[in-house]
């Protein structure tokens, strides 16, 4: 393999690039968070395998290739962690071949080495994923604070395997603490301390070939977070990184999951990582209760995604359908393109088979969160929700786009905006209803328009996408005082009380009331229906309707019986 931009081929021996006589065997995976890729190496003097990943089937296929190697010329081995997380080397547990010291020494960074060896469920992440670790003997812990002192003086190190090392302690390279390991005369490693992702993070480089583990996702939603996760750290080690890179003879960086990476091509990615850190001060650590926490509301952030996806793809295929029958082909055409219906089915499709399969298993918390996560990115590519806006009820789009920016905001490990200001509640809840009462565009509005075609178009559109919620249903509005000031989130009760009406008109309500009452300083907001069908089940999610309402600023409940249901939102601090 030349230097450049000519790939890395998964599963194939190919000559490092700037490494004489060294060859390198990628085992490349889809990105998942079970397993990482693994990297092995093979030079005259030692084999070197970095991440033997997270699966018992991924390590025993590297025991086979490194047998056969062996076979053909029997050197030591060493297994390098880019950092101690379970996905980068638990399948080395169940794998007898990397079982005994005598065959495999592995080497991690000092704080890695450390949790390892006491089976730290914590750093190892194996708390999070509900698992337990046997203690991992490190015969070769890197970067430790004993070398600190001993830049430039080479220290040789033996080992029950019959690997002599040197290890060098070298200046800071880049802002990054650094150490090279000499195995022999072959090619030599340079190891570099980058944490952040966590405190034992590290890159190796071999040649023209940088290792980087998972530097890449470290500020992705439910990575950034982790225990031992450092936003400032983590921002010095990108800075290091794309130093050291700068200043040149590396052609590859080979991430912990995912593609191969050209050097020119790392920068950009650098940047753009750096920026989503610089965003993430102060957020919560991604335990275990937040994993659970975070999963709950991903299913009911889902379920309300699917309802108002169902409600504008077919509103916009019943405009689609009346344009077609008035003769616009063309505008019918480009209205059908507003949402992309099979993408958002395929993606919402597969989240809840993942989490029927999640909950038939009882599966991991955190794996559901992260799926939700993906699925969500993929979503918010899928609408324009400006171009809706324009055709089917605006506050459908921005209540969807909502949603998934609250999901991603939890998952980063902040809690969704809380917005608390003083409005007249009455007057708030007034105009609500009746903007879901009255149509944007009325048959005036349409005969009064201007000559033009394409203002027409726009009116027309607008008139038979936007049917508004309680045009066709018997609803009473009542207020005990005419105007009732309180402090609440704009948008989230507006956000509430029109999820509630959807409930109750999509039970088939034969009449809705809201009602609004004072109760020394709290005010009581009722919503009820009659005649709902199934009424003793809530269409909307209980859980997610009252996580809601809390973040609107009060407190949600409900009952319901046969003769229908009836929610009560209580505010307090009424001035």
């Amino acid at each position: 393999m030349q230097g450049g931009d000519t790939p890395l081929n998964s599963l194939s021996w190919q000559p490092v690039p700037g490494a004489k006589r060294a060859l390198i065997y990628p085992l490349i995976r889809k990105i998942d968070t079970t397993s990482s890729n693994s990297y092995l190496f093979q030079t005259d003097d030692v084999i070197l395998l970095i991440d033997p990943g997270g699966l018992a089937e991924q390590s025993a296929q590297l025991a086979l290739v490194i047998k056969e190697i062996r076979e053909e010329r029997d050197r030591p081995l060493f297994v390098f962690l880019t950092h101690a997380h379970l996905d980068h080397f638990i399948g080395t547990q169940s794998t007898p071949a990397f079982a005994h010291p005598d065959v495999a020494v592995f080497a991690v960074q000092e704080a890695g080495a450390l949790a390892l060896e006491r089976g730290d469920g914590k750093l190892t992440q194996a708390d999070l994923l509900g698992l337990n670790i046997s203690p991992v003997r490190i015969a070769l812990p890197l970067i430790t604070e004993e070398r600190s002192g001993f830049f430039s003086v080479p220290i040789s190190l033996a080992f029950s395997n019959g690997a002599t090392v040197t290890i060098t302690r070298e200046k800071t390279r880049g802002g990054l603490v650094t150490e090279l390991i000499q195995f022999g005369c072959g090619p030599s490693l340079e190891v570099y301390h980058t944490p952040g992702h966590s405190p034992d993070s590290i890159c190796i480089r071999m040649g023209g070939l940088l290792c980087i583990g998972d530097v890449l996702f470290a500020a992705n939603p439910g990575i950034a977070g982790l225990c031992g996760w450092d936003q400032s750290a983590l921002i010095s080690s990108l800075y290091g990184i794309e130093s050291l890179i700068a200043e040149g003879g590396i052609d590859f960086v080979l991430p912990g999951h995912g593609r191969v990476i050209t050097a020119a091509d790392i920068g950009r990615m650098f940047a753009a990582i750096r920026t989503d850190a610089l965003e993430l001060e102060n957020i919560a650590e991604l335990n275990q209760e937040r994993s659970v926490e975070t999963a709950a509301f991903a299913v009911d952030c889902m379920e309300q995604v699917n309802e108002l996806f169902t409600i504008m793809a077919g509103r916009l295929y019943y405009v689609s359908y009346v344009m077609e029958e008035l003769g616009e082909e063309d505008v019918a055409a480009e209205v059908s393109c507003l949402i992309k219906g099979d993408v958002i089915d395929e993606l919402l499709e597969a989240f809840r088979s993942f989490a029927d399969e999640h909950h038939k298993r009882s599966g991991v918390s955190i794996h559901l969160a992260l799926k939700a996560g993906q699925v969500i990115a993929k979503l918010e590519r899928s609408f324009d929700g400006a171009e809706l806006a324009h055709i089917i009820d605006p506050a459908l789009a921005r209540r969807a786009a909502r949603l998934l920016s609250d999901y991603t905001t939890m998952l980063r490990g902040f809690c969704p905006p809380r917005e608390l200001a003083e409005y007249d509640l009455v007057r708030h809840l007034e105009a609500l209803v009746t903007g879901l009462s009255i149509p944007s565009c009325s048959d005036d509005d349409l005969l009064s328009s201007d000559d033009e075609d394409s203002t027409f178009t726009r009116l027309l559109l607008r008139r038979i996408g936007m049917q508004p919620l309680l045009s066709d249903v018997a609803f009473t509005f009542s207020s005990a005082e005419k105007h009732l000031v309180a402090a609440f989130d704009h948008d989230d009760l507006t956000d509430l009380v029109t999820y509630i009406l959807e409930d109750l008109v999509g039970t088939n309500a034969d009449t809705i009331t809201l009602q609004i009452n004072r109760d020394d300083n709290n005010a009581i907001i009722i919503l009820g229906g009659t005649g709902c069908t199934a009424s003793d089940t809530i269409k909307t999610g209980a859980g997610f309707l009252k996580r809601l309402c809390d973040r609107a600023g009060g407190t949600l409940s409900y009952v319901t019986d046969s003769k229908g249901r009836e929610y009560t939102i209580r505010i307090a601090g009424v001035f």
